[in-house]
């Protein structure tokens, strides 16, 4: 089979949509020696950088793969194209096209700034020109799938639900401890991770350490992701409890994750939530909101708490502080949890549906 493949965004994306990429490539590099892959890019510099990225991925990938500028895509020859990141960018009209969508949010009224209105109406436009054009659509969730057919109208036949995983986390190797000697953290400490839209529901997370610290537990949050938002830097100016280290490497994230007294992710919407299962398989207890997708991946394995419940969430995580054999026992549930996930069955799962289109 000759897949191509969208691949404007891969050298850059570093967060959740960016891992799935660089961990299905290998994947389908063991899964079927005869698979031929195109790969397209904006920019002509980005053909030598792509090839050196596909290398450290898998030794096989360079000699399969072709790369070439997104403007021949329409021309392609494969046998189907795929587009990974939620759009039908550049369409390929005389070739069966699978689009992956990891969620809605950028459609959905989550954040209530009027300049966000007129970027919903346009994602909306997107998402219903991917859907008109797709031979079929991958996503990573049940939830993610009931959204698609509940706002797009989609019919569910043509959604295969994939779900992620995160054994690529090197969990075992060594200590990489830049961002916790920086911020000067040698105690323990709770960890978020992602970015700061209106969908993280950041400010109730930081209403939750406000009452930690104002009932005497001093536990610092450690917040690695993308750069601050305006209301997150308010928030840094004045209180003592917020390190927030920016970006890191994947050793520097698995020594977070061990190390954290707990991970905490309060989102109120989700597609997957790839952080979920990076802590549980890392040994991190993870307490997480009951929304969108997130009971899903977290299973029974997470303390669950409302996404708009502060002091629900201050309660989970006065007790992981203070209760060693609860702690214990969420690390154990978690790591069997995260170990029923695998990539390699993600990669089994879509290269079927691209097979089944091309048939």
């Amino acid at each position: 089979m000759h897949v191509a493949i969208e691949a404007i965004k891969l050298l850059n994306e570093r967060r959740g949509i960016g891992r799935y990429m660089r961990n299905l490539l290998p994947q389908f590099a063991e899964r079927d020696p005869s698979l031929r892959v195109t790969m397209y890019v904006r920019r002509d510099d980005d053909i030598a950088r792509l090839r050196t990225l596909l290398a450290t991925l898998h030794a096989a990938l360079p000699e399969r793969t072709t790369i070439a500028h997104v403007r021949d895509l329409p021309r392609t020859d494969a046998d189907v194209v795929w587009y990974p990141w939620n759009f039908i960018t550049i369409a390929a009209p005389h070739r069966p096209m699978v689009v992956t969508i990891h969620d809605v949010a950028p459609m959905l009224q989550l954040d209530h700034r009027w300049w966000k209105w007129l970027k919903r109406v346009r994602f909306k436009r997107r998402y219903q020109h991917t859907m008109h054009h797709a031979a079929a659509v991958l996503t990573v969730s049940e939830f993610s799938k009931g959204e698609i057919v509940r706002f797009l109208g989609a019919d569910a036949s043509r959604i295969s639900v994939t779900p992620l995983a995160s054994v690529d986390l090197p969990v075992e190797g060594p200590d990489a401890t830049r961002p916790l000697d920086e911020a000067g953290i040698t105690g323990p400490f709770f960890l978020t991770v992602g970015g700061h839209e209106g969908r993280k529901n950041l400010p109730t997370l930081y209403a939750a350490m406000d009452a930690l610290y104002a009932s005497g537990v001093h536990i610092p949050l450690v917040q690695c992701g993308p750069g601050m938002s305006s209301s997150t830097r308010a928030v840094a100016g004045r209180a003592p409890w917020l390190h927030h280290v920016g970006f890191v490497s994947d050793a520097e994230l698995a020594t977070l994750y061990r190390r954290a007294a707990a991970l905490v992710l309060p989102s109120r919407y989700e597609g997957f939530g790839l952080p979920v299962l990076e802590a549980m398989r890392a040994g991190c207890p993870v307490i997480c909101a009951n929304s969108s997708a997130l009971p899903e991946v977290a299973g029974d394995a997470a303390l669950l708490f409302p996404w708009d419940d502060a002091a629900a969430l201050a309660a989970h995580m006065t007790r992981l502080a203070n209760d060693p054999v609860l702690r214990a026992a969420q690390i154990d549930a978690g790591t069997a949890h995260a170990s029923r996930f695998s990539w390699s069955l993600v990669a089994d799962q879509t290269l079927a549906c691209f097979e089944r289109v091309v048939s």
